[in-house]
């Protein structure tokens, strides 16, 4: 049976990334902000890299995602990106993202991501949880407000799975489809 629960009770963690922003080195660890966020993980063209000593402070101040944390935009494009951590990866994110580790007992990642990506849940959140009109963001202690339709682990790993195979057949199209529009560029012009 499904049944409504706050997101801060199928969650053992509700935070986001770094507050103060070290300074950049040319070689180091990845400093992620929501700018480097795509729809299934991040892009590190563009990433700030930071030291070995600041990467380590971040770590001990939970700004390392870990497997299964789902990675959520908070601050300016709120909710346009969500994804679950599928490896850890040695790198630290800024408190422009939101961390959310799940209760695996109680929640499928990966339906809570689903879940979040839905048109109503994004309604609903600018509604009740964004302030801001300069730079629209979610207020960190507002996440555990939102509602989550909590349906049993069977069932909710059922939706993820479905959900995720048309995902992957939806990136495998955009991948062909890239290649393809690739490939007419390259033939020469008659």
């Amino acid at each position: 049976m499904s049944k409504f629960v706050k997101l801060r009770d199928v969650c053992i963690r509700i935070t986001d990334g770094a507050h103060y922003s070290p300074a950049g080195v040319k070689e180091g660890f990845p400093m992620l902000s929501v700018k480097d966020m795509r729809d299934n993980g991040f892009d590190y063209s563009a990433c700030k890299f930071i030291s070995k000593v600041d990467f380590d402070d971040l770590v001990r101040n939970d700004c390392k995602p870990l497997i299964n944390d789902i990675l959520i935009a908070k601050d300016g494009s709120y909710l346009k990106h969500v994804f679950v951590t599928k490896n850890e990866i040695d790198q630290a994110i800024l408190s422009s993202i939101g961390i959310l580790r799940p209760d695996l007992n109680s929640i499928v990642p990966e339906y809570l991501k689903y879940y979040l990506q839905t048109k109503s849940v994004k309604d609903t959140v600018a509604k009740k949880y964004v302030s801001g009109s300069a730079l629209p963001r979610i207020i960190l202690k507002n996440f555990g407000e939102i509602d989550i339709l909590n349906s049993d682990i069977s069932t909710q790993q059922k939706i993820a799975s479905t959900l995720s195979t048309i995902d992957d057949k939806i990136e495998l199209n955009n991948r062909i489809n890239y290649h393809l529009a690739y490939q007419r560029l390259r033939k020469p012009i008659k």
